[in-house]
């Protein structure tokens, strides 16, 4: 999940359905890709956009506003979290829109305005708004049965590299974000390393398009969190480095909120693994419950100066 902070947002279109309403907010290729996952998961259930709310809700309740940029596992977890959605409509008893949005950027701007109820947040994005004191946070996927997140220095299965240290001189894919470079900056200072020039190349990208350059020997090694790690099979790759714990990316609601439906959205997604609600075979394997303590290392890396991580990371992207 990318873990960036706001710049810019953009107003999604809406589609009806019978059991949940979708609406994307993406690139083309976003949006007809999730199109089909959508129809494939809910096919006739489908009502006519001219129709409004599904008639068991229509005029009833007003819709609970989702929020979804990335997910744990990348996009293929999109069908796991409509899912459980649908499910949590049918616990509140009231219609559930899911806005799937193209960054967490866009994301957290239509939280900020009151478009969003509830939302799967990137980790910066959330201590922003829960330093804002807008957000309650409600709890965090599990993956592959792991509560906790970690970030990685992956390297390919048939490296030689058994730590961070043999990597110097080599070309290193970076993400813009907390598990990209500010652990990589962080791991390298705390080995006395200086980060500036350490590696011979360092070009950027998401953490998904990073893992792909590595699995491909474009580029010898790259950092990334636990949960983005997951939808890869065993085998890909070797992990050389590994962090403290954190946090799950979270789910939160708004503080405008009211307390009972932050309750019921929370018990609603503690229930969905023993409800049979989340697809064989997803690497989101469950919701727990979360403390805001638990991102204390997250904050350790926000804390790292940006200035020095771009002068170390950000001027070689060839």
């Amino acid at each position: 999940m990318s873990s960036t902070r706001p710049k810019s947002a953009r107003s999604p279109s809406r589609s009806s359905t019978a059991l949940l309403l979708v609406a994307l907010a993406a690139t083309v290729a976003v949006a007809v890709l999730g199109s089909i996952a959508v129809w494939g998961l809910y096919g006739s259930a489908y009502a006519d956009q001219s129709s409004g709310a599904p008639a068991a809700f229509a005029g009833s309740a007003q819709p609970l506003r989702v929020g979804l940029a990335r997910s744990p596992g990348g996009p293929g977890e999109w069908i796991t979290f409509a899912r459980v959605f649908a499910q949590m409509q049918r616990d509140l008893k009231r219609p559930v829109v899911i806005r799937y949005v193209l960054s967490s950027e866009d994301q957290t701007h239509l939280f900020q305005r009151g478009q969003i109820d509830v939302a799967l947040m990137s980790t910066l994005a959330y201590m922003d708004e829960q330093a804002a004191g807008r957000v309650t946070l409600i709890g965090t996927p599990v993956v592959l049965g792991e509560p906790m997140d970690a970030m990685f220095v992956v390297v390919r299965d048939d490296s030689k590299a058994r730590r961070i240290e043999d990597l110097r001189g080599k070309r290193f894919a970076v993400s813009q974000d907390l598990a990209g470079v500010s652990f990589v900056y962080w791991l390298l200072k705390k080995r006395g390393e200086n980060p500036d020039g350490f590696f011979s190349a360092t070009p950027t990208d998401v953490q998904d398009e990073n893992l792909k350059k590595v699995a491909k020997g474009e580029v010898d090694g790259t950092s990334v969190r636990r949960s983005a790690l997951a939808a890869w099979p065993e085998g890909t790759f070797r992990i050389i480095e590994r962090s403290p714990e954190l946090g799950m990316p979270p789910i939160v609601a708004s503080k405008s909120l009211d307390e009972a439906t932050v309750d019921q959205v929370r018990q609603s997604l503690l229930h969905a693994a023993a409800r049979g609600v989340i697809p064989v075979g997803s690497v989101v394997t469950g919701f727990r419950a979360a403390n805001d303590s638990e991102y204390d290392f997250a904050r350790v890396l926000d804390a790292t100066d940006r200035r020095l991580e771009q002068k170390a990371f950000g001027s070689a992207h060839q």
